[in-house]
């Protein structure tokens, strides 16, 4: 297993922030790799969520869980199905002195314990430029 834990800062607010983040069906329109997600269902502070992403010329496939703390501006989320042996994390967003602080914490495998020094690296990467591209977007 691998953990990705970061935190990067950018000029815009904390709302304008969770709002971009919220909006995760229009992430394929900025972010490199990320081809397609799908809000499944909705039920208050719960919903399902469909994602296709490509790494490193393949494409993998998930359905997660999805917790909102919108008061709290943290996002729980929890592979259900999937091409990943385990994915599941978080995005917090909060105040910093200069705009807003984007944290995400991601516990992953790939499951291919031959692979995972060539793979997990570049799981963490993608994720990294994910959080970078909300951040961006945000601004």
């Amino acid at each position: 297993m691998a953990v990705m834990h970061r935190t990067i800062t950018g000029t815009a607010t904390p709302e304008q922030v969770w709002k971009v983040l919220l909006d995760s069906e229009a992430f394929p329109a900025f972010m490199e790799g990320v081809s397609e997600v799908t809000v499944i269902d909705r039920d208050g502070e719960r919903s399902g969520s469909s994602w296709v992403v490509e790494l490193k010329g393949s494409e993998m496939e998930w359905d997660q869980e999805d917790v909102l703390d919108h008061a709290g501006r943290r996002w729980e989320f929890r592979q259900t199905e999937g091409d990943l042996a385990q994915y599941e994390g978080h995005w917090q967003v909060s105040e910093d002195p200069g705009g807003a602080a984007l944290e995400l914490k991601v516990e992953f495998d790939v499951g291919l314990p031959m692979m995972a020094e060539m793979i997990h690296p570049a799981v963490a990467k993608a994720l990294e430029r994910y959080q970078q591209a909300i951040v961006a977007q945000s601004a």
